[in-house]
């Protein structure tokens, strides 16, 4: 769905303040797949996090675009969530990577 929303040419807003390119899953109709994940992924939510937050109440799902010419990587930084869920849906590129730095909180 993803690619074929990009096929479209449709205007989209900016996942975050530090992507330009991306897509809110929301704002293409995946809202209720993320719902589906985000029931799914609870149970692991429970045993990793127990206690006060252990229960997810929303989600802010995204995908963002590195590419030559758009976005090419995203500084260090932290984010304001209680969880954050990475997935790499590249199909063909080289030299990507992700650093978890620490534990804030």
């Amino acid at each position: 769905e993803i690619f074929n929303f990009y096929s479209t040419g449709l205007p989209a807003r900016r996942p975050n303040s530090m992507n330009n390119y991306g897509i809110i899953l929301s704002d293409i109709g995946l809202e209720h797949f993320i719902d589906k994940l985000q029931a799914m992924l609870q149970p692991l939510g429970q045993v990793l996090f127990p206690g006060p937050g252990s229960s997810w109440d929303g989600h802010h799902c995204f995908i963002v675009r590195y590419r030559e010419g758009e976005d090419l990587g995203l500084d260090m930084h932290t984010d304001d969530s209680d969880v954050t869920f990475n997935i790499c849906l590249g199909l063909d590129f080289q030299g990507a990577g992700l650093q978890f730095c620490g534990r804030a909180g």
